[in-house]
């Protein structure tokens, strides 16, 4: 059977690590599924006083619309909606709701399903030349499966979705030999949600240790330019707050993997499955992404994997739209378990080496 021209880590490997690595993944497997009610369910408000964070963000689009300034459009909802306005960073950055003003609703939810379908293309030239046609046309399945939560009129008021979508495009579009667009790409996702930046800095690492100069200063520039900005962007903020403004609850809560695997099913079609056939897949999308001995691969398992973490340890339960920061790419390392399992499975059967 033809699976395709990936490599993966499991060639050659001994008998021995081979069936160690099927038992833990058997046993995450099993842990997820047991329990996936274990963990809280996400929601859209952190109280019944408080309006959603899509209402919020409409409201303050509709003020800066309205020819006010974002701060204190910005300032004036989130107080009047119970909303914290400390420290500076629990409010957005300005991109959004500027670019949301300026263009209006429709053009810009045409714009998500054009950088949607562009993302699919961008994958596609990315794994034609090391997937059959079967497999190919079964990736760009499961990545419309992870883009599902997009496709909704309403999902690009998440600041998320249009972080995701550049990130996903960033590694797609990424090549060694030419890294700018793909710096461009993260840059861009960057300026819209500073939660991209842990992926930004992983970025430059990975150039670091692969001793791409180039690239590294690159992934820099990107980073002391979001500095500039976040640091204008706190002194906008400081403006505009009150000395009896509320602070943030904090966003410390552990709320475990069980949460973190339903907020990423959630925003994608997974809603539409039972939570531990979710989870499952989504931990098995994950092992294959990781099972690729590819640079593209091992970025997506980064920031797949980072940002499941981030969920787990990080958000509360009504800022479950994080997820949709690994959603594109959540489903789609499923294409690669058969070359995977092929690959474990000859290692699993190959007969030990006895000496003389």
């Amino acid at each position: 059977m033809n699976w395709g021209a990936i490599p993966t880590r499991f060639e050659g490997w001994s008998r021995g690590a081979a069936l160690a690595l099927v038992a833990v993944v058997a046993a995450l497997l099993v842990a997820v599924a047991w329990s996936p009610e274990a963990g809280p369910a996400p929601k859209l408000r952190a109280s019944k006083a408080q309006p959603s964070d899509l209402q919020l963000y409409r409201d303050i689009i509709d003020g800066v619309r309205s020819g006010g300034d974002y701060y204190k459009v910005a300032a004036e909802a989130q107080r009047k909606n119970h909303y914290p306005l400390k420290p500076f960073f629990t409010f957005r950055l300005p991109t959004h709701a500027t670019v949301y003003a300026m263009f209006g609703h429709r053009v810009m939810m045409v714009a998500l399903w054009l950088l949607c379908g562009g993302l699919m293309v961008a994958w596609w030239m990315r794994l034609r030349s090391v997937l059959p046609l079967p497999l190919l046309g079964a990736i760009m399945i499961l990545i419309g499966t992870g883009l599902g939560g997009m496709l909704q009129p309403q999902a690009g008021l998440f600041h998320e979705s249009w972080a995701a979508l550049l990130l996903a495009l960033m590694v797609a579009i990424r090549r060694p030999e030419n890294p700018w667009p793909a710096i461009v790409a993260g840059g861009l996702a960057l300026m819209i949600r500073e939660l991209a930046l842990p992926m930004i800095l992983a970025m430059g690492g990975l150039a670091l240790l692969e001793r791409r100069w180039r690239e590294a200063a690159g992934w820099a520039l990107a980073v002391v330019l979001f500095g500039i900005y976040m640091t204008l962007h706190a002194q906008w903020v400081s403006e505009v707050v009150l000395p009896g403004d509320p602070p943030s609850p904090g966003w410390s809560r552990v709320l475990g993997a069980e949460f973190a695997f339903k907020s990423i099913a959630k925003v994608t079609y997974g809603i539409r499955l039972p939570d531990a056939i979710a989870a499952g897949l989504l931990l098995l999308s994950l092992f294959g992404w990781a099972s690729v001995k590819t640079g593209w691969a091992l970025r997506v398992s980064i920031l797949l994997a980072g940002y499941t973490a981030m969920l787990a340890l990080f958000a509360r339960p009504d800022t479950f739209y994080w997820g949709l920061l690994p959603a594109p790419l959540a489903y789609a390392g499923l294409a690669f378990l058969p070359k995977a399992t092929s690959d474990l499975a000859k290692a699993v059967t190959r007969t030990p080496y006895r000496a003389a």
